[in-house]
C-alpha cells in the first residue's frame, strides 16, 4: 500500500509526476515499471516474513522443544507459499496502484486504500473458518480460492488441488487483468492524475 501511495500521490506532492509523464516512455511502460516496483516491495516483505518465521520457529524448537512443540514450517509449505506469492502480489499491487492514482496527497492516498483492506480482510479470513474447504464454489472466490488451493497443496492433497487449479488460476488471472487494465486507464486519464475530477471512475 505505502509504496503505491508514494509512487502516485508522493510524485504529485513532489511535483515530479509531470516530468515522469513527459518522458519518452509510454504510459503503459510507466504503469508496468511502477507496478513491478510495488510488487518488488511486497514480495520482499512477504519473503522476509517467511524467513523470519522459519528462523524463529527453528530457534524456539531448539531451545524449548517441550514447551513449543511446533517448529519452523516445512520446506514444502514454504515452496507453495512462495509460488503463490507472485500472482497475489501482482493482483494487490495493481489494485493499490489504481486506487492510489486518485489521491492528491500521501495522506489522502492512505484513506483511499483503507476500503481495499476492508474488502480484502473477509476474503483472507474465510479460509480460516472451520469446515471451509476447496470446492468448485470456493475456488471461484478471488483470493480465498488461492488460499484454499495453497492449503490443499501444503496438506498433500495434490489430486484435489489439481482438479480445482484451472478455476483458481482463471479467476486470479481475470482479476489481475482487470486490475492492471484499471491501473493503466487511470494513468491515461489526466483528470484523475491531476485532480480535475473528484468522482471515482471504475470503468475499464
Amino acid at each position: 500500500f505505502y509504496p503505491a501511495v508514494d509512487l502516485c500521490a508522493g510524485e504529485k506532492e513532489r511535483g515530479t509526476l509531470e516530468t515522469l509523464l513527459s518522458s519518452p516512455a509510454e504510459r503503459s511502460e510507466i504503469v508496468m515499471g511502477t507496478l513491478l516496483t510495488i510488487m518488488g516491495f511486497s514480495s520482499a516483505t512477504a519473503t522476509l516474513n517467511l524467513l523470519s518465521m522459519a528462523v524463529t520457529g527453528t530457534a524456539v524448537i531448539m531451545m524449548q522443544p517441550t514447551v513449543f512443540p511446533v517448529g519452523a514450517p516445512p520446506l514444502s509449505a514454504i515452496f507453495w507459499l512462495m509460488l503463490s506469492l507472485w500472482p497475489i502480489s501482482a493482483l494487490f499491487s495493481a489494485l493499490a496502484l489504481a486506487i492510489a492514482a486518485f489521491a492528491r496527497s500521501t495522506k489522502e492516498g492512505q484513506y483511499y486504500l483503507m476500503p481495499l483492506m476492508m474488502v480484502t480482510l473477509p476474503l483472507v479470513l474465510l479460509p480460516m473458518l472451520p469446515g471451509t474447504t476447496l470446492t468448485a464454489g470456493t475456488s471461484l472466490i478471488p483470493v480465498t480460492g488461492m488460499f484454499l488451493l495453497v492449503r490443499a497443496l501444503v496438506e498433500g492433497q495434490f489430486a484435489h488441488a489439481l482438479l480445482h487449479l484451472p478455476m483458481v488460476f482463471g479467476v486470479t488471472a481475470g482479476c489481475l487483468w482487470l486490475a492492471m487494465t484499471w491501473a493503466r486507464r487511470q494513468f491515461d486519464d489526466e483528470s484523475v492524475l491531476f485532480g480535475g475530477r473528484d468522482q471515482w471512475e471504475l470503468s475499464m
